[in-house]
């Protein structure tokens, strides 16, 4: 191959990547991440009662959807919980495979996440940094995040969310339990955290 054949390729290789790279570029804006942010929650099961105190990390991921509206995945990471006493997490749900009853000071762990859009409001991405503390739970973020927006559950009108909770044994008669969205946006409950 000549010299003036090989500056050619050169070339043409150049000005590919460089295409290959502005419609990349093109294609939207790129999610963008908050988090972690240290947080402590109750716990609400099935008969609406708080039988946990959880701590853990919460991340957000916000992407631009491009006609107004930001899609937001929220992650619930490095959880634990110590249980309350009281009726269990499952003891009003639907499957007849749980419990009724927990004391205090069970613990475990969980992980879990939270889908959902904003619309209207500003987009605002230092809205963290400047109020961390809002940061620590949902409401607080997009607060900060998009001021004079609010929250939905996008176009079917389902937020999506699953929460995955382990206790070990500890004597439990459960230990396991599952919160997570059916079809409709709704909670559907599986297991049980229960002693009784």
């Amino acid at each position: 191959m000549t010299r003036k054949n090989i500056c050619l390729a050169a070339s043409l290789l150049f000005i590919s990547t460089l295409l290959l790279a502005t419609s990349s570029a093109a294609a939207g804006p790129e999610e963008q991440h908050f988090g972690p942010f240290a947080s402590t929650s109750p716990d609400n099961g099935s008969c609406g009662n708080a039988w946990a105190t959880d701590t853990f990390d919460r991340f957000f991921h916000v992407h631009d959807n491009g006609d107004g509206t930001f899609s937001v995945r929220e992650e619930f990471k490095k959880g634990s919980f110590v249980t309350s006493a009281g009726p269990s997490p499952g003891a009003c749900e639907s499957d007849p495979r749980h419990g009724t009853t927990l004391i205090a000071g069970m613990k475990g762990t969980f992980t879990g996440y939270l889908n959902f859009t904003v619309s209207g409001g500003t987009y605002t991405p230092t809205g963290c940094s400047t109020a961390p503390a809002s940061c620590t739970s949902t409401a607080g973020f997009v607060s900060v995040t998009f001021p004079g927006g609010v929250r939905g559950c996008g176009p079917t009108g389902v937020c999506k969310f699953g929460f995955e909770y382990a206790a070990g044994d500890q004597g439990l008669l459960y230990n396991h339990w599952a919160d997570v969205s059916d079809k409709t946006g709704n909670d559907l409950f599986r297991g049980d955290i229960a002693n009784y």
